[in-house]
């Protein structure tokens, strides 16, 4: 399983990221899904534009360049609708809702699983 995190504060963003790195799963993306559970996004990479084209419920997205820095971010896009990503980006993650604080230049990273930690006493 993969995590979405802050590089810079290790903050878990997203318990759970899918990735669209082959032609086909970017192709089909989110569409046809009735929804995406909370905490969860998807990776489409590559990536400098996207549609909402049957898909069933409005999205957030977040843009990425090559370094996974947020370059933009759009909010709600509705189905049916065409996005052109800002200047600069390679990936994007889209996702049900942004319930965390998103902002521009925010450094992210993806990592596989996460290392438990015992409890401190």
């Amino acid at each position: 399983m993969r995590h979405l995190i802050d590089a810079t504060t290790n903050e878990i963003l997203l318990n759970q990221v899918e990735v669209a790195d082959t032609f086909w799963r970017r192709f089909k993306g989110l569409q046809f899904r009735s929804s995406l559970p909370a905490d969860t996004g998807l990776l489409i990479t590559p990536c400098s534009s996207l549609h909402t084209c049957f898909m069933r419920f409005p999205i957030d997205v977040v843009m990425l360049d090559q370094e996974l820095c947020v370059v933009g971010i759009r909010k709600q896009v509705r189905p049916w609708k065409a996005i052109l990503c800002a200047p600069g980006t390679k990936s994007v993650i889209e996702m049900s809702s942004v319930s965390k604080h998103w902002a521009v230049g925010r450094k992210l990273k993806i990592v596989s699983g996460l290392e438990e930690r015992p409890c401190s006493q």
